[in-house]
């Protein structure tokens, strides 16, 4: 039984509570030499036992103190890395040698953010002041001489567990993995199956990028489609909404993209899904459904059910497949939002279409050059006009629809309308990989219904490590000549110029004035107009050259470029950007910075957690998984042949008490 400790005042405390934990003695005389160290220790690897020393809960929570005593460094170590996982932080060794003897003396164990970032790279190192120093006593224990517990950060707790130090595979869940994979079993759902195991992938003691590297390791040293006709016949139309979706679409309503291709992808199961952008540019599923057919009266069915479920608020636009049914009932459900035909399943129609052009790969390359640099309205009108007469298309009928749609596909027509990235429903498609593998001619509507929040889930995990990168990095500026540095060594060199009237033997001047540009804009005072050139060099033979019209004012309150990349990504430009960098603008207004990319802002659907897609286990399987991790975690403790042994025997005995047990005997005791 643990003694009871009472708080007392100076080292008397200290050393009590030494005795009562560690059964350590303590050594008052303080770290006082000087220590060479060694920062080109990089983070520590991961885990691997899965193991956490811990002494006392207690002890663990206040942290080191000056004057501790531990046996060795990885003792002391463990105990410092489980203060750390608890307060929000992560830690590594620093390995320093005494200077004179050669010899290891001294210790320092910091903060995983103190060390100085090194090159123009994102980094998490800041420079964090938090650290201990221990030094190496006669007696043979690393005592603690110094302790530096303040951060120049803030410490998140709850994502501790995504930081690489606190990160672990232990010996089960390797085997499991290892098992699994010999059977054949994809790593997606040997993964699928730790995290139901375990209850959610929070519970697990790392990421699925962690198991899969293991697989990919364990590899190296080792050097039909479903059916799903049964539930079709079975159903008309359901649609899922999820909450969480709900309160995300409450932030990103601004578009989303809906997709239904999974009905020739690889089941031939009418599914088909709605996704949305977060903040970070990852795809949100908003909702997902299974219909009976594809005409005008199913799709306006199932539009109208999801805009019930989200309050009736429409998106500002949507992107989808070249479908006049979805057209149709999105004109009649939805009419003052957007539409917009992906451009990836229409230039997936060329070869079909171009099949009798004598020079193909010419005329495939020339209408995409038509189709993405054409920067105004008259300017792709001109130029497909050119383009049909030169390679003889004017009766193909395809190339004619097409040109009768324009304003839903041609980027020229709808860079004005904020798109968040979107060009294709390809978003939509890759969502539809959560379901590979999970439905057949057995699956129930349940069975369905479980496997879409499981991908609620995998994608929620993502955002949330998402979040904590961007929490944990910082991004370094660099100036404008180290960044075409960077593109010429990747083989793009990128060059924007101010076009000018004059250029003379000394290179290229700035002509700065206000008479160029849009004569709408002539009347408006502080505006001043400029003409960017871009010249692309790719590969270092294809040359692209455009020249974009930008104006702006002195104060950074106004920007605007013909490019449109504002208004369609949320992102200022690179033309933009130039001319700030010319004209020393260092300001913005903050309207250009759009809230729906901002990452500090506080968002209520990611405090929204859930465990729908792991099912809640029976008391009884609750009672076993207890059970099962106790004995993981002593299997894990038993590495040599002696505690192996030892384990065993007890095994040996507890099963022949169990094998003796009834319902009327008192439990077997033992003197373990």
């Amino acid at each position: 039984m643990a003694s009871k400790l009472k708080v007392g005042e100076g080292s008397s405390y200290r050393r009590q509570l030494f005795d009562e934990i560690f059964d350590f003695s303590e050594d008052d005389s303080l770290f006082a030499e000087d220590v060479e160290e060694d920062e080109s220790a990089g983070d520590q690897d991961m885990n691997e036992g899965g193991i956490r020393a811990v002494a006392n809960t207690n002890a663990i929570e206040e942290g080191p103190l000056t004057g501790m005593s531990f046996p060795c460094i990885s003792t002391m170590f463990n105990f410092y890395k489980e203060h750390a996982r608890l307060k929000g932080f992560s830690v590594f060794k620093r390995s320093a040698i005494n200077v004179r003897v050669g010899s290891r003396k001294y210790q320092t164990i910091s903060c995983d953010k103190g060390r100085k970032a090194i090159g123009a790279k994102a980094s998490k190192r800041i420079n964090c002041p938090a650290k201990i120093n221990a030094i190496l006593r006669e007696n043979g224990m690393w005592q603690i001489s110094k302790v530096i517990s303040s951060h120049n950060h803030e410490l998140e707790p709850s994502m501790s567990r995504l930081m690489v130090a606190h990160r672990s595979l232990n010996m089960d869940m390797k085997r499991r993995l290892e098992a699994n994979d010999i059977a054949g079993i994809r790593p997606a759902k040997s993964i699928r199956l730790l995290e139901v195991q375990a209850g959610g992938p929070e519970n697990l003691s790392c990421l699925s990028k962690d198991c899969r590297n293991f697989i990919e390791r364990k590899r190296r040293l080792r050097l039909g489609d479903g059916d799903a006709e049964a539930i079709r016949k079975l159903l008309s139309n359901v649609l899922w909404v999820h909450p969480r979706s709900r309160a995300a679409y409450e932030e990103f309503n601004d578009v989303v993209s809906f997709d239904t291709t999974y009905l020739v992808n690889r089941y031939k199961l009418p599914f088909a899904t709605i996704v949305g952008v977060n903040h970070h540019g990852q795809s949100i599923l908003l909702g997902c459904a299974l219909i009976s057919h594809e005409d005008v009266n199913t799709f306006k069915w199932l539009f109208m059910t999801w805009l019930e479920a989200m309050e009736d608020v429409h998106p500002n636009s949507i992107l989808t497949d070249q479908c006049e049914s979805m057209r149709k009932a999105i004109r009649e459900v939805m009419p003052n939002t957007r539409h917009k035909f992906c451009l990836w399943h229409i230039l997936c129609k060329v070869p079909e279409n171009f099949r009798g052009v004598i020079d193909y790969d010419s005329a495939c390359l020339e209408f995409k050059v038509v189709i993405y640099d054409s920067l105004t309205i008259e300017m792709f009108e001109r130029n497909w006009n050119e383009f049909v007469v030169k390679q003889g298309l004017e009766r193909n009928e395809w190339l004619s629809k097409l040109y009768v749609d324009r304003e839903y596909w041609v980027p020229i027509y709808l860079n004005h309308t904020f798109w968040a990235g979107m060009f294709s429903t390809q978003r939509s498609e890759s969502m539809h990989a959560y379901f590979d593998g999970y439905v057949n001619s057995m699956s129930t509507l349940k069975q369905l219904e479980e496997q879409y929040e499981i991908a609620m889930c995998d994608k929620n995990e993502k955002e949330f490590y998402a979040d904590f990168k961007s929490k944990n990095t910082v991004i370094n500026c660099i100036s404008v000549f180290e960044w075409e540095q960077q593109f010429q060594k990747a083989f793009i060199n990128s060059i924007f110029k101010l076009v000018q009237e004059e250029i003379n033997e000394c290179g290229i001047a700035m002509s700065f004035t206000n008479q160029e540009g849009r004569r709408e804009a002539d009347n408006e005072p502080g505006i001043e107009r400029h003409k960017i050139m871009e010249k692309s060099i790719i590969n270092n033979w294809f040359r692209r050259e455009f020249v974009y019209d930008v104006e702006h004012r002195e104060n950074g309150q106004y920007f605007s470029c013909n490019c449109k990349k504002f208004e369609s990504k949320g992102i200022l430009c690179c033309h933009i950007m130039r001319l700030m960098s010319l004209k020393d603008i260092k300001f913005i207004n903050e309207r250009y910075l759009l809230r729906r990319w901002r990452k500090d802002v506080n968002r209520v659907h990611s405090k929204k957690f859930f465990h729908g897609g792991y099912p809640h286990m029976t008391e009884e399987f609750e009672k076993y998984r207890e059970m099962e991790r106790l004995f993981q975690e002593a299997s894990d403790l038993a590495y040599d042949d002696n505690k192996i042994k030892f384990v065993k025997q007890w095994l040996a005995k507890l099963k022949r008490d169990l094998l003796s047990w009834n319902d009327g005997m008192i439990a077997p005791t033992s003197n373990a």
